[in-house]
């Protein structure tokens, strides 16, 4: 009997919420949907709430930025700080930095100085001011790509901006970092090879040539001492950067610009460096898009991604594919490259995705997709390179068909923008729900190619995070409605 009579208080007790573990969960789902109420309110209508979106965005935990770019993400002023620093000059006449003085030099103090001067350093070193005409303009995709060449000497000071945007990171509320940074240091220039690379696009064709290239690399002495130091370098200036409210991980790169040789060297580099490192997560490939060589080399390069990761089956693959749109290219090369970057080099995950639409079978496409990969959401550089924004985006395809998304800010030095701002573009154009929101948020983790040890801990603290977002949520969505 008494037994029986515990059995019934346990049941009872279970039934009417009486545990200390029930009353947290309804504490917690209640929070949860108060913020949830209080996020629709400031969507409604034609003209949201942005300030309160602001302030919303900047409290909640955003998870990860899993497409940033290492040199595009640090501040012109920060640049400008460096070069002071470093005891450079900048060239009044190009504003490019000047190692050594010259008639044309200036201090960093002087160009500070001369406000129209510096106003117009601003504008090439990023996208500040463009859409006021503040100057005569390229188009904006040469604009945006153009302001690395001015600030790239001085950029490799990795330890102080590796630092800058761990920190600047945490003051926003992400918890993870996945960083594009610059190729491993090794080339392999073969120009009796690239001429054959460049005439041939059969598969068979190109993995003997690529075969024999890889031999040649592997007999240079250069090759694993250029790879060892890259990541004993990236070891050393990563120290620090871990702790329990934040984790920083990397990918390094191949610019799609360069000769074949050249791109697959850097290439099979990159993955040999991913290989042996714990913190280089992947291998990217970077560069416009619609560039000659980039546009007649494409299919090529994706046959590089499909040699490479037979032969390196642990390593990530995360491609810049479809950042174009129509008018940037002929007709014909809007049909292939997010499908060739699904196909044949395997990527798992997707950068832009912008020419879904005009993708040949884009139904199809969208269906592997979302079986296959993720694609990282850019709002601000799409819109500023490639003028796509609103109901023209493809998040709008994307979401339709529940492919995997995440947000990230690309090169939020150079727009001048961040995390936040992205999600604020994200509620006020198509209206998420929230519970979308934190779906986008979980996923910047769950598709992060960091181990799955450190995936689970910054789960768990997402979850935490979350919980006390929402507790703040809701009571200050309940002092601002009395």
């Amino acid at each position: 009997m008494k037994i029986k009579s515990f059995i019934c208080i346990i049941v009872i007790m279970l039934l009417t919420g009486c545990s200390t573990f029930d009353t947290r969960s309804k504490s917690s789902t209640n929070n949860e949907l108060k913020t949830s109420l209080f996020y629709n309110k400031l969507i409604q209508g034609s003209s949201p709430n942005t300030a309160q979106l602001n302030l919303f965005f900047a409290q909640m935990p955003k998870g990860g930025d899993l497409h940033n770019h290492y040199s595009g993400s640090i501040y012109v002023e920060t640049y400008l700080d460096w070069v002071k620093t470093a005891g450079y000059w900048i060239n009044k006449d190009t504003l490019h930095i000047d190692e050594t003085k010259t008639k044309a030099s200036i201090s960093v103090d002087q160009l500070r100085s001369d406000t129209k001067l510096y106003r117009k350093l601003l504008t090439l070193w990023s996208n500040k001011d463009f859409q006021n005409h503040y100057r005569p303009q390229l188009p904006p995709d040469a604009s945006f790509f153009n302001t690395f060449s001015y600030f790239q000497t001085i950029a490799k000071n990795h330890r102080k901006g590796l630092i800058i945007l761990r920190n600047r990171a945490i003051r926003e509320n992400v918890s993870y970092l996945e960083i594009i940074l610059d190729p491993v240091d090794y080339s392999y220039p073969d120009k009796s090879l690239d001429e054959k690379l460049e005439k041939t696009d059969n598969k068979k064709s190109v993995s003997r040539l690529l075969d024999k290239l890889s031999s040649k690399i592997d007999a240079d002495h250069r090759f694993n001492k250029k790879v060892d130091k890259f990541t004993k370098d990236l070891e050393a200036v990563h120290k620090g950067i871990d702790d329990d409210k934040f984790m920083m991980r990397y990918q390094t790169c191949a610019f799609r610009d360069d000769a074949p040789s050249l791109v697959f060297s850097s290439l099979y580099a990159g993955f040999k460096a991913a290989e042996k490192s714990d913190l280089l997560m992947g291998v990217n490939i970077v560069g416009p898009e619609n560039g000659v060589t980039a546009i007649r080399d494409y299919t090529l390069h994706m046959q590089m991604f499909n040699y490479l990761r037979q032969k390196f089956p642990d390593v990530n693959r995360a491609l810049h594919a479809g950042e174009l749109t129509i008018g940037m290219v002929r007709p014909k090369n809007l049909n292939f490259h997010i499908t060739q970057a699904v196909r044949i080099a395997g990527a798992q995950r997707i950068g832009h995705g912008v020419d879904i639409p005009y993708e040949k079978d884009a139904i199809d496409l969208l269906k592997e997709i979302k079986e296959k990969s993720v694609v990282e959401i850019c709002f601000t550089s799409n819109e500023f390179i490639l003028g796509v924004k609103g109901q023209n985006h493809p998040y709008l395809l994307y979401s339709a068909y529940d492919v995997p998304l995440v947000i990230c800010t690309d090169d939020s030095g150079v727009s001048r923008d961040n995390l936040t701002h992205e999600y604020v573009l994200l509620a006020t154009r198509y209206k998420p729900s929230y519970k979308t929101i934190k779906k986008y948020v979980y996923n910047s983790i769950k598709y992060a190619f960091c181990s799955k040890s450190d995936k689970t801990l910054l789960i768990n603290a997402l979850d935490a995070r979350f919980k006390k977002f929402e507790t703040q949520m809701a009571a200050y969505s309940d002092l601002i409605s009395k």
